[in-house]
């Protein structure tokens, strides 16, 4: 096994174990075997398993960046755009692969706070930054006031999106945190845009 398969083989195993079993239960002697590889093979690639979940968090949000904002500016509007990346965006929070990690990284930020500050970077500041700059154009085009401040608003559409559907999911209440999606991203994005919008701008009569 070369040294690329090794390291993909060791972090596709720790990311099942840790679903599984949680961060502090996966041991190196465990993750060694379950990924048939030996621990001196670990220690080359990895120093530590925390060092091993930073980049399995970091892979997590490399496909959640590609599959949700990966496209999120090729919309012919402003409405189109943000009801295609709140659809994307439901679509992969509701996934249970997502509210178990999730559940994870909020179980490991209080012992390594860095690990909560990667996945507040790399999945929160990812998301903020991109709606950021669709309600900037909006702004820019005349769709939408210029008297807020779209960073502001990014957050209070992003809120409105996850509802306390995740809350849910993670609490066990519920498998299907958003039911209708198409519903529930409708009402968001109406919402905002009939707060924001310019006299003559998007969505107005």
């Amino acid at each position: 096994m070369n040294e690329n398969a090794s390291k993909s083989r060791i972090l596709s195993t720790a990311r099942a174990l840790f679903f599984v079993k949680g961060f502090e239960k996966v041991t190196t002697d465990l993750l060694a075997r379950e990924a048939s590889v030996s621990k001196a093979t670990i220690y080359r690639h990895f120093d530590n398993m925390s060092e091993i979940l930073q980049n399995v968090l970091e892979a997590e949000a490399e496909v959640f960046r590609a599959e949700v904002l990966g496209d999120i500016s090729d919309h012919p509007d402003l409405r189109t755009a943000l009801m295609s990346f709140g659809r994307k965006f439901l679509s992969f929070l509701g996934e249970q692969d997502s509210v178990e990690f999730t559940c994870l990284i909020h179980e490991v930020a209080r012992d390594y706070p860095q690990i909560g500050r990667t996945f507040y970077t790399a999945a929160f500041e990812a998301v903020c930054a991109a709606v950021c700059s669709l309600l900037v154009q909006g702004q820019e085009n005349g769709d939408l006031r210029d008297d807020f401040d779209p960073r502001d608003v990014a957050e209070d559409l992003i809120s409105l999106l996850k509802g306390f559907g995740m809350v849910r999911a993670q609490l066990g209440l519920t498998t299907r945190p958003y039911k209708d999606i198409d519903q529930h991203v409708t009402r968001a994005v109406d919402t905002i845009l009939v707060a924001y919008r310019a006299s003559d701008g998007v969505g107005s009569a």
